[in-house]
């Protein structure tokens, strides 16, 4: 029988394989897949137009006057992103196949009388040549679900982070899901348009206010090195 551990590292190595296909494969990157709805506090809002029924996707885009490392360490940081991330209560890291992979869950209020939602998933940190991807897939391990959540299905999760300077950042953050269950158009909508708005302001002000974000999980992160551009 294979170890449950072996099992997690090669679920995600496949999924691994797969984000970078759709990433960087054309047909995923194509532009004319979002149209640009509006640009809120700097934060470019694009809704999609291959919509698939039931899914909820979005995509918000921003460039932040922030150094690209300092937004990995506030990522990687999941004790204290409940403190900064929209609706969200609590993270809990359940397994780490490798430095750079992780077994969690985020659990997120709905208003009542909908149940909470959680996300359980399997997550990498990726550095490529010119920029570090955070990417999640399902995890296979529903028995890590709590019972007083709505478990939430991810199609797609990216939040890519391309260092245009040493103090300037662009950050994109993609994602397509089934959020389980009905809920209603009007929790849709702030899902859509006002939530990515505000996790991306939410993160620049916590790297704002928190000069000392370094972590050991930051520190265990395989990084290879690559070039940042001199100017944007």
């Amino acid at each position: 029988m294979i170890n449950t551990r072996f099992r997690t590292i090669w679920i995600f190595l496949i999924s691994v394989g797969i984000h970078l296909i759709l990433f960087c494969g054309p047909s995923c990157c194509a532009e004319d897949m979002w149209e640009h709805v509006g640009t809120y506090d700097g934060v470019a809002l694009f809704r999609s137009l291959e919509e698939k029924e039931g899914l909820l996707p979005f995509k918000a885009v921003a460039e932040l006057d922030v150094a690209y490392d300092k937004i990995v360490m506030a990522l990687v940081d999941a004790e204290s992103k409940a403190s900064w991330a929209p609706k969200l209560k609590a993270t809990a890291i359940h397994a780490v196949p490798s430095s750079n992979s992780f077994e969690y869950s985020e659990y997120y209020e709905t208003p009542w009388p909908f149940k909470d939602r959680e996300f359980l998933l399997l997550g990498g940190v990726l550095y490529l040549d010119d920029r570090i991807l955070f990417t999640a897939i399902n995890s296979p391990h529903d028995n890590l679900a709590r019972a007083d959540h709505q478990l939430a299905n991810i199609e797609r999760l990216n939040f890519t982070i391309i260092p245009l300077s040493d103090h300037k950042t662009r950050v994109s953050f993609e994602f397509s899901g089934d959020l389980g269950g009905w809920i209603p158009d009007f929790v849709k909508n702030i899902i859509q348009k006002k939530w990515p708005v505000r996790f991306i302001q939410s993160l620049k002000d916590h790297i704002a206010t928190h000069p000392v974000l370094e972590t050991e999980r930051y520190l265990a992160l395989v990084k290879p090195p690559f070039a940042i551009p001199l100017h944007p």
